[in-house]
């Protein structure tokens, strides 16, 4: 389970693999995309207004969120 506290998103178990991307565009996309070791990729909500979390965090890791563009996303989902 997600959670966040302070500046950070909370992951409640020990992780292997531990990865968080935010949009550029708070307004456009309010949310966080958590990817914790295998498991299915989650995607954490940011309400209006509150401060988007600028870490990823488990009792044995943590990692800052990587910011991502549209363009970014375009060009990796492009077709070769």
């Amino acid at each position: 389970m997600l959670t966040i506290q302070d500046n950070a998103v909370i992951v409640d178990k020990p992780t292997t693999k531990l990865v968080g991307f935010r949009l550029e565009d708070t307004v456009r996309a309010p949310a966080i995309i958590v990817f914790v070791d295998e498991d299915k990729p989650q995607l954490l909500p940011i309400r209006q207004g509150e401060t988007a979390p600028v870490k990823v965090r488990s009792p044995n890791m943590e990692v800052d969120i990587q910011i991502i563009t549209y363009d970014e996303i375009n060009a990796f989902l492009a077709p070769s």
